[in-house]
């Protein structure tokens, strides 16, 4: 058997009760995240230390999980060997230890607790002169391999590698909060930094493009939670929010579509927040990130939400968010998502005020966040890939995305008149996504349709809905347009 060693660090300071707690939360997580994987294991906890026993053949695989549960700060695979004397610590390690320092340079570094006869640099001393003739020598500076030692009361635990832990709290030990997840970089970053202080984190997301960007989060949202929510299954809220793009269009200035957009958005985060006694929101704003992420529009957004904001990459860059999407692991589904651009303003406004934002919400039809929460839907992270398997199927034929563009096919630009004026495809048609249905009835449904947009996800969005009625239609994208011309 193997003992893994795993260290934590801000637990190990708390009060006896709370460190206590923590320390079983820590125990429970590791002990389900194994289990899940069929690996038995036994834990034990000893004074700053946790001790997991693993079998020899799922050492690699049970470090892993280990190194992704939250509050473990680090974790080593060791031999466990008993001991009575400094010379029996000696022998353990020319046993353990004589072939791996063969032609190499190497440093022993020991660290004990309990009472001995022997101090910790005593056993380093006496281990490294055995050591020494079978090696290139000792470097204590830049060693080729470095050996350690960890002696506790009459157990001696060697071992080579240190993994590196998130750090941070055990999952659950702070709480819930609920995450408002678009599928971007951000917004999983940000709910990744909650979980780190010991929050349970379910997520939200508001679809505005079904299935197309459904899928893109899901894909998001299990890269993130089944890598770092050990020991807890997160629920998953979608709601269809497909009805904003028409209220918006047709009854909101243009100019303030992005800051009400998560205005709306906060409001059914705060009633689901609510509903599942969660104590905030988290989201992915960095302060001047974007227009609708200036302080005027901050706190013009957030202005009578009743639950608390909690949005951690506040004073990170662009760079750093990215650097952060590639450790934890989203950062390639991340890039697969697209915005659905048909509600986001070309100009939008960057101080907006509370009355300026409250006066144009008053302008939504009554009742129209009970109507978004009536479509939630709830699912587990451990059924994301079942279901993103349904939904891709569900897309239809695997042609939806074309390379170049049938004979006689009507042309759509889903983009604004303005973009459409700037450029856009000979004979394309200027067409807003709310219209599309009314244009395609007037043109004919007999008719093939190939739509474009900028990013892509409103004219894949487009043609599955074109699709759903029996019309032969097409997304391409605008680049391959570009090359076409």
């Amino acid at each position: 058997m193997v003992i893994l060693i795993v260290r934590y660090g801000e637990v190990a300071i708390k009060g006896p009760s709370t460190r206590s707690r923590m320390e079983r939360l820590l125990a429970h997580h590791i002990n389900t995240g194994l289990r899940a994987l069929g690996i038995d294991s036994r834990i034990e906890r000893s004074q700053g230390r946790l001790f997991v026993e693993v079998s020899d053949d799922r050492v690699k695989e049970s470090v892993d999980l280990v190194s992704r549960v939250f509050g473990v700060k680090s974790v080593s695979p060791a031999r466990a060997y008993k001991f009575n004397n400094l010379n029996d610590l000696v022998n353990i390690a020319v046993k353990e230890w004589g072939g791996l320092v063969r032609g190499r340079t190497f440093a022993v570094r020991v660290h004990r607790v309990g009472k001995h006869e022997f101090t910790s640099m005593d056993v380093a001393k006496v281990v490294g002169a055995a050591l020494k003739p079978m090696s290139n020598g000792v470097n204590l500076e830049r060693p080729d391999i470095e050996l350690f030692m960890e002696i506790r009361n009459d157990i001696a635990y060697l071992f080579t590698d240190i993994v590196k832990g998130p750090g941070g709290l055990p999952l659950g030990s702070e709480g819930k909060l609920l995450a408002l997840i678009s599928g971007g970089f951000d917004s999983p970053v940000a709910a990744w930094f909650m979980m780190r202080r010991g929050s349970y984190v379910d997520a939200l997301f508001c679809s505005l493009a079904y299935p197309v960007d459904v899928i893109n989060f899901l894909r998001v949202a299990h890269a993130l939670f089944s890598k770092w929510s050990i020991g807890y299954d997160p629920r998953l809220f979608i709601i269809d929010c497909s009805k904003i793009v028409s209220e918006f269009r047709a009854k909101v200035n243009p100019h303030l579509w992005n800051v009400l957009f998560k205005r709306v958005l906060y409001e059914v985060g705060a009633r689901v927040a609510r509903s599942i006694n969660a104590l905030g929101l988290i989201t992915g704003e960095s302060l001047g990130q974007v227009s609708s992420q200036t302080l005027h529009n901050l706190m013009a957004i957030e202005h009578g939400i009743d639950v608390p904001i909690y949005r951690p990459l506040i004073g990170l860059d662009k760079d750093e968010i990215m650097e952060y999407a590639k450790m934890i692991g989203t950062y390639e589904e991340s890039m697969r998502t697209e915005e659905f651009c048909a509600i986001f303003s070309e100009r939008p406004r960057t101080k907006v005020s509370p009355e300026e934002l409250n006066a144009e919400a008053a302008k939504l039809s009554p009742g129209l966040i009970d109507e978004l929460l009536s479509t939630m839907i709830i699912l587990r992270v451990s059924s994301a890939v079942n279901v993103i398997n349904v939904l891709s199927q569900g897309l239809g034929d695997s042609d939806l995305e074309v390379n170049d563009i049938p004979s006689n096919a009507v042309i759509i630009d889903l983009r604004s008149r303005d973009d459409y004026e700037a450029w856009h495809y000979p004979g394309a048609i200027n067409v807003s996504p709310e219209e599309l249905m009314k244009v395609v009835d007037s043109l004919g449904r007999d008719k093939t349709y190939v739509l474009y947009c900028s990013k892509g996800l409103t004219s894949r969005w487009g043609a599955l809905e074109l699709r759903r009625l029996g019309i032969k239609a097409f997304s391409i994208s605008i680049d391959r347009l570009r090359g076409l011309k």
